[in-house]
């Protein structure tokens, strides 16, 4: 298998777009059935959860944030960096029961079994966005200011995208052979929260620690989207660009291991 992965993956989502529309539409709407408000749920829980962690860490405990005394700031801060964690966290604990969850889907020979990665993907995009409108709608309440660094955020999201999709390529393929790979990621997927620049930034740590806070996948997006949106300062584009290199590296060995190990998915569900 080549690098040409790339073009194929892209012309993948194209040739079934409209499969994957519905698909995530129905991911979304079946998630909110039910409920009272419904939908508005996406839009209501990341505020919740912003407001639990704002009362933990912003007024119960003491941020270790340099240079950040403002409470009001260091929500918008946390905020930011929730996005990043909440959107590559859903995706990674769906995807280890995401092809056993959709065994109907694999049985069929025609159905594009690696499409199905994206359907999570797709909705953890649509919460995103909708975080962002719930985050701008936060700073113009506390009388803070839009920057134009803003549109910039298409360059940092894709990135992540992309490795999201190689470790769930890997996770969807390995949690159809080992069950207990689901309930490893549901904890892993919270010790990336408090070893990554969320709650607090990379320079608190000792300088010779701070490297490893690097290994992190979340970390180099979240300190971009946190400056892009908190400080309006453009990506840094050296470290972004490593960053995509490594994700691209890490989608074609996803994809790799997810294509060798595909035709066994119906013998094992």
């Amino acid at each position: 298998m080549q690098m040409q992965f790339v073009p194929k993956a892209l012309s993948d989502i194209y040739r079934y777009r409209n499969l994957l529309y519905q698909l995530i539409k129905r991911d979304i709407t079946s998630r909110y059935q039910g409920t009272f408000i419904g939908i508005a749920w996406s839009f209501f829980f990341p505020l919740l959860t912003l407001a639990v962690y704002a009362l933990v860490f912003g007024i119960i405990l003491t941020p270790r944030w340099p240079n950040i005394s403002d409470p009001s700031m260091f929500t918008l801060i946390l905020f930011s960096g929730l996005l990043v964690f909440n959107f590559f966290a859903e995706c990674a604990s769906r995807a280890p029961s995401l092809i056993i969850a959709n065994a109907n889907y694999v049985k069929k020979v025609v159905f594009p079994v690696g499409l199905l990665i994206w359907i999570p993907i797709g909705t953890a995009l649509f919460h995103l966005l909708l975080g962002l409108v719930a985050w701008s709608l936060l700073v113009i309440v506390l009388g803070g200011q839009l920057h134009w660094t803003l549109m910039l955020i298409p360059f940092v999201l894709l990135p992540l995208v992309i490795l999201t999709a190689g470790v769930s390529w890997f996770l969807a393929s390995f949690g159809v052979f080992v069950r207990d790979v689901g309930q490893v990621i549901s904890v892993s997927v919270q010790l990336l929260m408090y070893l990554g620049p969320i709650i607090y930034p990379r320079e608190v740590l000792p300088k010779d620690y701070q490297w490893l806070m690097s290994l992190n996948p979340i970390t180099i997006p979240a300190e971009q989207f946190r400056n892009l949106l908190n400080m309006g300062v453009s990506p840094d584009w050296q470290s972004l660009g490593y960053y995509t290199l490594a994700a691209l590296a890490i989608a074609w060995l996803g994809k790799l291991f997810f294509d060798k190990t595909r035709h066994g998915f119906a013998d094992v569900i």
